[in-house]
């Protein structure tokens, strides 16, 4: 469904390349086998879920049936395989407690905010990026300001509903205290840093990039004939704290093409904001991530626009990894990604600096070019596959884990 997925898949097939035996547990989707072997990696899918993150009762049902699913499953395949380490993904982290015992370490890698936000996004009531440790009276005055909740639009029953608001908080309660039953695996220093103000300890390992297929998907159009007008790309959700409406009011007037892929509560509301002024923009279903470097390829400006402190910035490196520039707002751990010359950082929330920074790599080929080849080294030095994979690795082994000998 999103970054952490995909670094997931990636991870997976490299260890498996590599030699390691891995299994993935996952949940089922209709239509899908439920164990499959996939590039050297075994998948499970046999976790009871709900379908959509975006739908109320969808989470209602996940939040009851998730835990004890994923807890059931793991011992399942205990009996069946011999497991060196359970390593956690988002919220399955949840599973920790009921698995604390089960004479495999445990690893959990941090790359959202459930564990450390009742919300989901660590925008202090709706405003501006959080800088306390929650509790739950602070979460109602919080939540009650605030125009999403997660990826949902905060309705009135979520915002007046005694019995819904103390199941959230009492939810992101048990994510927070499976914490202490992992080794933690921080995505950036900004989730290090959070991690750290609660008394744990991480070890920082960013998400990995399959840079050869981004750089391979530039150089088959590098030189194929296009139209002048500069082309802008946002990939994202389509709510209010990804910042797409900033993108439209930043680009209102200008004489380029920007495309928006994704889905979400804004998106009836952003179209209607797109026909009413004749933006010079489209918005477009989400792709298959395969079909994602391709897009990187044809765009001349990626645009970043987050209001939400991003735990790590996926879209930046992917940018960087395609030889593109990047405008991304500085906060969070997009502050990190953005760096040494691969692209422009703007105050989260700032039309105006967003709008300059566009206006001058539209007229500036050359600084698009230098960020471009800049941005691609740091992708291959610091996010290519092969690199965060050693990274792991290293990890485990520091903890005297055995490595499966290679075939």
């Amino acid at each position: 469904m999103g970054g952490g997925e995909i670094n997931l898949e990636l991870i997976a097939k490299v260890l498996a390349k590599d030699g390691a035996e891995v299994s993935i547990l996952t949940s089922y989707h209709e239509g899908l086998d439920k164990v499959e072997t996939t590039e050297g990696v075994l998948i499970h899918r046999s976790l009871k879920t709900g379908d959509n993150p975006s739908g109320l009762m969808e989470n209602v049902k996940r939040s009851f049936v998730f835990p004890k699913s994923v807890e059931n499953e793991v011992k399942k395949i205990l009996k069946q395989q011999k497991i060196d380490v359970i390593h956690f993904i988002g919220t399955s982290i949840i599973a920790a407690p009921g698995l604390k015992n089960c004479g495999v370490p445990l690893f959990a890698t941090i790359e959202s905010y459930p564990t450390l936000c009742p919300k989901g996004d660590r925008i202090f009531h709706g405003k501006s990026e959080c800088k306390i440790q929650c509790s739950f009276t602070k979460f109602l005055s919080c939540q009650a300001e605030s125009p999403e909740i997660g990826k949902m639009k905060n309705e009135w029953y979520f915002k007046y509903n005694a019995l819904t608001l103390s199941y959230i908080y009492n939810y992101y309660k048990r994510l927070n205290d499976s914490l202490q039953y992992c080794n933690l695996v921080s995505i950036s220093e900004y989730v290090q840093d959070l991690l750290s103000q609660q008394g744990h300890d991480s070890t920082v390992i960013p998400n990995a990039l399959p840079v050869e297929k981004f750089k391979r998907a530039w150089k088959k159009i590098e030189n194929k004939p296009r139209n002048n007008k500069t082309k802008i790309l946002y990939l994202g959700s389509l709510i209010r704290s990804k910042g797409p409406q900033l993108l439209l009011d930043a680009v209102e007037g200008l004489d380029i093409e920007c495309e928006l892929y994704g889905e979400g509560v804004l998106k009836e509301e952003l179209q209607a904001r797109i026909q009413e002024y004749s933006l010079p923009v489209k918005i477009l279903s989400p792709l298959p991530y395969a079909e994602i470097p391709s897009l990187y390829a044809k765009a001349d400006i990626v645009v970043f626009p987050s209001l939400w402190p991003e735990p790590f910035g996926r879209i930046a490196i992917e940018a960087m990894a395609a030889g593109k520039p990047v405008i991304g707002s500085a906060i969070g751990g997009i502050k990190e990604t953005i760096t040494g010359g691969t692209g422009i950082l703007v105050d989260p929330g700032n039309v105006k600096q967003l709008r300059e920074a566009i206006v001058l790599l539209i007229h500036d080929q050359v600084l698009r070019k230098e960020m471009g080849k800049k941005g691609r080294k740091m992708a291959e030095e610091l996010y290519a596959e092969d690199r965060v994979v050693k990274k792991l690795l290293n990890l485990y082994q520091s903890k005297a884990l055995s490595y499966p000998n290679k075939p």
